[in-house]
């Protein structure tokens, strides 16, 4: 039998990302032990009773000592902080690391930690999700064959990069290293706009029109249905790269609707076509 990748994973944060991390470690045996950390406390007690953690706690100190890899699972908004609260309790050899769809702030924020000889951090993010949230929504198998972006800097240590790498590719993850701004303006353009976009596509839509909705409507704007509160913190932390990313929506957009209005329709045709090609490609 495989030895664990790690002694004790903590894992902070248990929704539909870190239930889902703590699941998928547990049914792998990626750690010898799995730690969770929650504000709620009912939320760790679904944990526990679904054997995905061996120990809970609210204090996110106790949660984070002696552990080997920690997880930072919380909405971005919240990773900062985070961050300076683990770090002076990270052990020597602790790698930390986090699954936000947005690199900036929790990478600058570790960053401007002290540094601490044999402590690491690597920035991560599974391009992983579903419209649903919470523990109750966690799937063990929700990382199989999706992508896992990393973004090291230059203090990301080559030991805690090869971890970070390797326990993603135990989930079932496909990895790849980018630098914080690729990531930033990459996820605005395929994750952040898209997301924006249904949601808008839904407040278009006049009462009349909706009780008319069949599957198409309803497969493109899925993703509306996620939490608000949590797409706006999103937007939030990726403001500038997402602003650049609906200019250019809005610019096509134009160009479409001046096609449309000048009935200019073998020229939208072959602009439709190119996009379907491009769409094609897509893994």
């Amino acid at each position: 039998m495989r030895s664990p990748l790690v002694g004790r994973l903590t894992v902070v944060g248990l929704g539909l990302l870190g239930g889902s991390v703590a699941r998928g470690a547990r049914a792998r045996r990626i750690a010898g032990e799995i730690v969770g950390v929650s504000r709620r406390a009912a939320t760790l007690a679904q944990a526990q009773a679904a054997r995905a953690v061996d120990r809970a706690t609210q204090d996110l100190a106790e949660g984070t000592q002696d552990a080997d890899l920690v997880v930072l699972c919380a909405p971005v908004g919240a990773l900062p902080e985070l961050v300076r609260g683990a770090w002076p309790h990270l052990r020597s050899g602790a790698v930390l690391t986090d699954v936000g769809s947005v690199k900036a702030g929790v990478t600058a924020a570790a960053d401007a930690c002290e540094p601490r000889p044999g402590v690491g951090f690597v920035g991560g993010h599974p391009m992983a999700g579903s419209e649903q949230s919470g523990f109750a929504a966690a799937d063990p198998d929700l990382f199989e064959g999706r992508l896992a972006l990393l973004t090291p800097t230059a203090r990301s240590p080559e030991a805690a990069v090869a971890r970070v790498t390797e326990f993603w590719e135990l989930l079932g993850s496909h990895v790849r290293l980018v630098t914080v701004d690729a990531h930033d303006r990459g996820v605005a353009a395929v994750s952040h706009l898209p997301h924006l976009a249904a949601y808008g596509l839904v407040a278009a839509a006049d009462d009349d029109a909706l009780g008319l909705a069949g599957p198409g409507f309803a497969d493109t704007t899925r993703v509306a249905e996620s939490a608000e509160a949590l797409w706006a913190d999103i937007f939030r932390a990726n403001r500038a790269p997402l602003l650049e990313s609906l200019a250019r929506y809005r610019q096509v957009l134009d160009h479409w609707e001046a096609l449309i209005r000048d009935g200019q329709w073998t020229a939208l045709e072959a602009a439709l076509g190119r996009a379907r090609e491009i769409r094609e490609k897509l893994p």
